[in-house]
């Protein structure tokens, strides 16, 4: 291994779980515009070292191969990565200022930047596929299609659903999905009973017949179908955006630019280098599982990296195009910081502090879109 890698464990780690790594080659990919690799270009040199955080996970998988294929060597830039297995951890380890920039989900970037003042700078592969809800075949919501109007994909109606038990990770993307998918019927989560539990563990639970819906992602999800269950609701069939996040703290954005941007700058080569390669995505992603204890085969890691696109700096130029307070950026995570005011995560306060203090950073791909002639016009 290159550099020090650190595994810290949180709770239920065996949610989310995903894979990613090790199948780069030592030879600079072509930057976003074709071009050779524009690393270094920021600051010609002497950049200093710097620290990421991330998961085993697709979000983080151009990150790791960046390191693997040596891309932060041939800059000059001190690297090392420090990877978690879940995003309150993470946001923890931001607390004691042990990481610059990172990785995670959409939902922990929320309650770090009300936290500890992370913000969000670009954007990694959706989770809108990923995040699926069940039911048993012979259920009552099971049996009814085509009556919620507007989502076609989402069974059942209102009648159906009001008063179910439903095991679901709460303040995760799994909530965030169910919450829209009541609001889609004209329900609210007075209405259905939540037994708040971590999937692997809910996964569990509704096998041996508990509750009447579970909230999953992959790979039980993969494994619900296997079981037979009927998919009744997922992030795609809501219409929500679920986005990963690429995130900065801000003394390293005040402290480390053009280390940031470098970093940017790699991890947008590697992802689009390895999003026009499901084989070698897939194979990636079953190893960087595997060197971080999460056991995976090859044809669930292929799964993943379909319902998983890379991101490519063209993708980050559409969140973050149009004026501010109207881009997909801000629509996608404004929807989410209302739902954890909803929930009582955070207060509609925290919100606006959270939008006031520029919570959602378009700065670095704007600054990298124009190092390739691209603008977020």
């Amino acid at each position: 291994m290159k550099n020090l890698k650190k595994l810290i464990t949180a709770v239920l780690a065996a949610a989310m779980v995903l894979s990613v790594a090790g199948c780069g080659s030592s030879n600079t990919p072509s930057a976003p515009d074709g071009s050779s690799s524009a690393a270094g270009g920021a600051s010609g040199g002497g950049l200093a070292k710097i620290t990421a955080s991330g998961q085993p996970y697709s979000h983080t998988l151009p990150a790791w191969l960046a390191e693997q294929d040596g891309l932060y060597e041939q800059t000059g830039m001190g690297f090392e990565m420090i990877m978690f297995t879940g995003g309150a951890a993470q946001n923890e380890a931001l607390g004691a200022d042990e990481w610059d920039v990172g990785t995670m989900g959409s939902p922990p970037s929320i309650t770090g930047g009300v936290a500890y003042g992370v913000h969000v700078i670009g954007f990694g592969s959706p989770d809108d596929k990923a995040v699926t809800i069940w039911a048993r075949p012979d259920s009552d919501v099971a049996q009814v299609s085509g009556e919620v109007d507007g989502y076609p994909d989402i069974k059942g109606n209102a009648d159906t659903w009001r008063g179910k038990t439903i095991l679901c990770p709460t303040s995760t993307s799994a909530h965030f999905t169910l919450i829209a998918t009541l609001k889609t019927m004209g329900l609210t989560t007075e209405d259905v009973n939540i037994i708040d539990m971590g999937v692997a563990q809910g996964f569990t639970a509704f096998k041996a017949g508990e509750a009447d819906i579970v909230c999953l992602w992959d790979p039980q999800g993969f494994d619900a179908e296997k079981e037979g269950w009927t998919c009744i609701s997922s992030g795609e069939a809501t219409g929500e955006a679920m986005p990963t996040v690429i995130v900065a703290s801000e003394k390293a954005m005040a402290e480390k630019h053009d280390e940031i941007l470098e970093y940017l700058d790699i991890y947008f080569q590697e992802s689009e280098k390895y999003a026009k390669d499901l084989d070698a995505y897939a194979q990636a992603l079953m190893d960087i599982g595997i060197e971080n204890g999460v056991e995976q085969d090859y044809e669930t890691s292929y799964k993943c990296a379909e319902k998983r696109p890379l991101q490519t700096l063209d993708d980050e130029i559409e969140w973050y195009k149009g004026e501010v307070g109207s881009r997909k950026a801000d629509i996608a995570m404004e929807n989410l910081m209302d739902f954890f005011v909803y929930t009582g995560t955070i207060e509609e306060a925290d919100k606006q502090k959270l939008i006031d203090n520029g919570f959602i950073d378009s700065s670095f791909i704007e600054e990298l879109a124009a190092r390739y002639g691209k603008t977020l016009n």
